[in-house]
C-alpha cells in the first residue's frame, strides 16, 4: 500500500465521514483520483475484516468488522514501511528531486515521480521550476521529451559542483566513507606538507566523495587537453596522485589521469600560501595578477581615499589571494567562508572596501564573486587597516635578473624608492647565481626572468612593477581624539520613509535624484551608483541593501536612508530598507570610517532593528537605536 492510500485510511480511522473534495483537499490530489484510490483501498483490506463505506450526501467511512485482524494488518503496514523515507515540505522535495534526477540514468515521468512523492502534478511542477532555477547557475538543463519525461543534460564537472552544493553538509552527518577519505587526504596533505584551510578541507573531501560515487556509476569528467597538459607538471598534480592512489586502495576503484587532474584542479583551487614553506614549488605571481591588485587597491582609493597603493604587504597578500582563486575561477568552483557573518559585522569597513576592490576582478573575468569570497579579501584589508595604527615591519627584497648590473642597479633604485616607507633592503641577484642565495634573508623575490629552481619564497614576476604615475608616498595616519556623531551621517532630511516603489531601478533612481538635488551633486552621482551596482552585488541581506557610488564624489560623507512600504526584488532578494552610501572624497583617519562602518554593520545585521524601523519609518526612533549601537563600540576599533 502506497503512501497516498496510507495517508486516506489514516483519515478515515478516526471514524468520521469525509467527502471525496475533503480528502482531495487534505492529500493535495484530484477528487477523482481520490476515489480510484478508495476502490483500491477497499478491495486491500476486505480481507482484513474492513472496509470503506459510502453514504449519499455525507460521505465515505471506515467501517471494520474484525478489529483484532484489522489491527495485526495495520501494524505490519506500519513496520513495513517504518524506514521508508519520503520528503513532505516543498524543500525536502527540492533536495529529493535533485538527488533523483542526478542518479536516474534515462528519462523520468513526471506521472512516476507525483505517484511515488504523493503530491499532485501541480505540485510537483512548481517544485521543478525551483529545481530548475537551481540548476541553471550550473549550466544544468532540464531536458523534456513527450512521452518519456524529463532528464538533466549538462558536464560532469559542473554536474559535481552542483551536487556538491546541495548536497555537502548531509555528506557529513555520520559517513564512514566521508571519514575514510578525509583520513587518506588528511596522511598525503601532512606528509607533503601541504596546507589548505579548514573549510575548503571540508570540501575537498565532498568533492572526492562524489567523485568516487560518480566513478562508481562510469561518470568521468572529459578533461579538455589544456588543463591535462597544465597540471601534469605541477607539485598539486603529484599531491593528487598520491591522495588517488590512497583511495583506490581504500575504495578498490581505479583514478584515470582525467580524475587525477580533476583532484589537482582543486588542490590549486584551495591552497593556502600566505605562509607558503614547501621547499620544491614556487608560488608565481604573474604581471595579470600583479596588475589587477595595482587597479583594486586604485579602485579603494577612488572610493574610500584610504591609500594602500604602496603597501607591500597588502599588495603580496591579494596577489597570493589571486592565485588559487583564479583556478576557482576558471573552473567555476565556489569556496564557502564559514565567517562570512563575522566578517560583515565585525570588519564591515575591510569587508565593504573588499566588494569595492572584486569589482576589478568581476570586470576582468566577467563573473560576479560571491559573498564568501569577498570576505576572503576583507581579511587582508583588515589586517592592512590594523597596520596602519602601528609601525610597519619593512621588508628584505631579492631582485633577480637576467643579466647587466646597470639595468639590475636601475630596477633596485626604483622599487627602493617607491616602497621606501616598506622595504628595508633590496639586493640585486643574476639568475644563474640565485642558487646560493641565503633565502632566510628575503621575505619576497622580485624577477625579471623565469626562475626554475625551487625556492622557498614568493615570487613576484615584474616588468614595470609600477608606472611612475602609480608610486604615491604612504600618506601618515592622522589619529583624532573627536567621537564620530550618528547625526554627522544620518541627516533628518536624508530619511526618506514610506516610499511607494516596485523596483530596484525605480528605489535607486528616487533616491539618486533626491541626493543630487539635496546635496548639490553632479549628474555623474547617479550614473556612479549604477556602475557599482552592475559590478557587484549590494544586497546586504536581512530585507537590507547598502548601495554605494563607484567611486568618491560627495564633499561629505552621508547615507540617505530610504524605507519601503512594500519589498522590492533586489538581486533575488526581498529588500525593505535601502541605505544609499556616498563616501567624501578627502582623506580619512582608520578610526573615523571603521566607527561608522562598524556601527551600520551592526544595524543593518541585527533583525530586530530592521523589523523596528519598517514597522516604525521613524527619524527619531532610528537615531535612537543607532546612536545605542555606537556607544558599545570602543574607541580604538
Amino acid at each position: 500500500m502506497d503512501r497516498r492510500k496510507r495517508q486516506i485510511l489514516d483519515i478515515l480511522s478516526d471514524s468520521e465521514y469525509y467527502t471525496a473534495e475533503d480528502l482531495a483537499g487534505q492529500i493535495c490530489i484530484g477528487t477523482k483520483t481520490i476515489r480510484n484510490l478508495l476502490k483500491e483501498i477497499n478491495q486491500e483490506i476486505e480481507p482484513y475484516g474492513a472496509s470503506i463505506l459510502s453514504k449519499y450526501g455525507v460521505g465515505y467511512y471506515l467501517n471494520v468488522s474484525d478489529k483484532e485482524k484489522f489491527s495485526s494488518f495495520i501494524q505490519e503496514l506500519s513496520t513495513r514501511h517504518s524506514d521508508k523515507y519520503l520528503p513532505d515540505t516543498s524543500e525536502e522535495r527540492i533536495q529529493y528531486l535533485l538527488e533523483y534526477l542526478f542518479n536516474s540514468p534515462s528519462y523520468v515521468k513526471l506521472d512516476e515521480l507525483s505517484d511515488s512523492l504523493y503530491i499532485s502534478k501541480r505540485t510537483l511542477t512548481a517544485d521543478l521550476k525551483e529545481v530548475e532555477q537551481y540548476l541553471n547557475k550550473f549550466n544544468i538543463k532540464i531536458i523534456r521529451k513527450p512521452n518519456y519525461g524529463i532528464k538533466l543534460e549538462g558536464g560532469e564537472f559542473e554536474a559535481r559542483l552542483c551536487i556538491a552544493s546541495f548536497s555537502g553538509k548531509r555528506l557529513h552527518k555520520g559517513n564512514q566513507s566521508m571519514d575514510e577519505i578525509a583520513a587518506c587526504v588528511s596522511d598525503v596533505l601532512k606528509k607533503n606538507d601541504f596546507l589548505i584551510p579548514g573549510a575548503a578541507y571540508q570540501n575537498l573531501v565532498v568533492h572526492l566523495y562524489i567523485a568516487i560515487s560518480r566513478i562508481m556509476e562510469c561518470h568521468y569528467v572529459p578533461m579538455p587537453e589544456e588543463p591535462l597538459k597544465n597540471f601534469n607538471g605541477r607539485y598539486e598534480y603529484q599531491i593528487a596522485k598520491e591522495i588517488a592512489k590512497q583511495i583506490e586502495s581504500t575504495f578498490h576503484i581505479s583514478f584515470p589521469e582525467t580524475e587525477i587532474v580533476y583532484i589537482a584542479i582543486h588542490l590549486a583551487g584551495k591552497k593556502m600560501i600566505y605562509h607558503s614553506d614547501e621547499a620544491d614549488q614556487n608560488i608565481i605571481i604573474n604581471q595579470e595578477i600583479s596588475d589587477l591588485v595595482t587597479v583594486m587597491l586604485e579602485r579603494v582609493y577612488d572610493l574610500f581615499k584610504f591609500d594602500f597603493r604602496s603597501d607591500l604587504e597588502l599588495r603580496m597578500l591579494l596577489c597570493q589571494h589571486l592565485v588559487p582563486l583564479s583556478v576557482r575561477i576558471k573552473y567555476d568552483m565556489d569556496l564557502k567562508n564559514p565567517l562570512l557573518r563575522d566578517v560583515k559585522e565585525k570588519f564591515c569597513l575591510s569587508y565593504t572596501m573588499a566588494c569595492n576592490a572584486v569589482t576589478v576582478i568581476n570586470e576582468h573575468f566577467h563573473i560576479l564573486l560571491s559573498e564568501d569570497e569577498i570576505a576572503y579579501f576583507a581579511f587582508a584589508f583588515a589586517f592592512a587597516l590594523e597596520r596602519k595604527k602601528t609601525e610597519i615591519e619593512k621588508k628584505n627584497i631579492l631582485l633577480v635578473c637576467s643579466s647587466g648590473r646597470g639595468s639590475a642597479k636601475l630596477l633596485q633604485y626604483k622599487y627602493q624608492n617607491s616602497f621606501k616607507e616598506y622595504i628595508n633592503d633590496i639586493t640585486a641577484c643574476d639568475v644563474g647565481s640565485i642558487y646560493k642565495v641565503d633565502f632566510s634573508k628575503y621575505d619576497y623575490i622580485f624577477t625579471t626572468v623565469p626562475i626554475t629552481v625551487p625556492v622557498p619564497l614568493p615570487i613576484l614576476e615584474v616588468q614595470y612593477f609600477l608606472d611612475d604615475k602609480d608610486i604615491v608616498n604612504v600618506k601618515k595616519v592622522l589619529t583624532s581624539d573627536r567621537a564620530s556623531s550618528v547625526r554627522n551621517y544620518y541627516e533628518r532630511e536624508m530619511f526618506l520613509p514610506h516610499l511607494k516603489l516596485q523596483t530596484k531601478e525605480e528605489v535607486l533612481r528616487c533616491m539618486c535624484q533626491f541626493v543630487m538635488e539635496k546635496k548639490n551633486l553632479p549628474k555623474e552621482f547617479y550614473e556612479s551608483v549604477l556602475k557599482r551596482e552592475r559590478l557587484a552585488k549590494t544586497a546586504f541581506g536581512n530585507m537590507v541593501a547598502m548601495p554605494h557610488v563607484y567611486k568618491a564624489i560627495s564633499e561629505e560623507t552621508f547615507v540617505c536612508v530610504g524605507i519601503l512600504d512594500e519589498p522590492v526584488d533586489w538581486e533575488g532578494q526581498k529588500v525593505r530598507a535601502v541605505f544609499l552610501v556616498s563616501i567624501a572624497n578627502k582623506d580619512h583617519t582608520s578610526e573615523e570610517l571603521q566607527r561608522f562602518y562598524q556601527m551600520t554593520a551592526a544595524f543593518l545585521l541585527s533583525q530586530k532593528q530592521i523589523q523596528e524601523l519598517v514597522r516604525k519609518q521613524d527619524y527619531d526612533a532610528f537615531i535612537e537605536a543607532m546612536s545605542s549601537i555606537e556607544a558599545q563600540i570602543p574607541k580604538e576599533v
